[in-house]
């Protein structure tokens, strides 16, 4: 009779269910995310392990979830080809900005827990990171190719936005001692990047 219980099909996710996954995605930042229990995610936020069932069969699909949430947000930074005479500046600026705000309170820890524990999710993670990076070529090059950007090379810019990306945005506790936030992080990239294109 439990078995059956727990076979059966998952609900899709209602709003409610959406707010709480949310705020479960913040309190695990720094929880070892592969020991953690479905009874000790409940706990976190206060709920029955009978709500969570109600849509997951597992953790890993409710982690999964939570990830795709965010990257969910990030997909309107992916474009596959330029917007038709495009501000090149501006069009990178808010790409930045979008991805701030969309990776705002995410930890390496979090991102690290993900890649030992849940490849299939880690492999969701770089897949649309990359499609971003692919983004950002498009914007290099045509910005080179226009005479609107300096000459640099387009693999080494990347490899750079990877790491603010994946690494600095993702620990900008650090810069917590200089009163900086994520978003003063991020402008003083852009600023840094774009005087260095423009110049």
């Amino acid at each position: 009779m439990g078995r059956k219980a727990l076979d059966r099909e998952r609900k899709q996710l209602s709003k409610k269910a959406e707010a709480w996954v949310k705020e479960l995605f913040y309190k695990v930042q720094y929880e070892k995310l592969d020991a953690l229990t479905l009874d000790d995610l409940a706990a976190l936020i206060q709920k029955s392990k009978s709500t969570i069932y109600t849509y997951f069969k597992t953790k890993e699909e409710l982690y999964a979830t939570m990830v795709g949430m965010v990257l969910k947000d990030l997909e309107e930074v992916v474009f596959e080809e330029l917007p038709a005479d495009a501000d090149l500046v501006l069009l990178y600026e808010s790409i930045l900005l979008k991805i701030s705000d969309s990776v705002e309170g995410i930890s390496i820890y979090f991102l690290e827990e993900i890649q030992t524990n849940f490849p299939q999710i880690w492999n969701q993670i770089r897949k649309t990171t990359n499609q971003i990076l692919s983004t950002f070529s498009m914007i290099y090059t045509k910005g080179m190719q226009t005479g609107v950007f300096a000459k640099f090379n387009v693999t080494l810019l990347l490899a750079m936005d990877n790491t603010f990306i994946m690494n600095i945005m993702t620990d900008h506790r650090h810069f917590k001692e200089e009163n900086l936030s994520l978003k003063d992080i991020v402008h003083q990239y852009l600023k840094l990047r774009i005087n260095a294109l423009t110049t």
